[in-house]
């Protein structure tokens, strides 16, 4: 599994379907972009973020930013 097929909060698969013919799951829910604005820029808009990690950001996203600290 390459980098770009990598979430890269959790380091799990992030099931990213944007080249798949009938797209990503991504493409029908709003990633928050506090959530976005967590990765460094040269990863954002590049690195799929996973849905269980936008779920647990929406879900308590202080909880979120401690777990991952890295990279904030």
């Amino acid at each position: 599994m390459d980098n770009k097929q990598i979430c890269p909060f959790c380091q799990q698969a992030n099931q990213c379907g944007v080249n798949a013919a009938k797209g990503c799951w991504c493409l029908s829910q709003t990633i928050p972009p506090r959530l976005i604005n967590l990765l460094p820029a040269t990863m954002q808009g590049k690195d799929c973020i996973c849905a269980q990690c936008v779920n647990a950001f929406n879900l308590d996203p202080t909880a979120f930013k401690h777990k991952y600290q890295t990279f904030i």
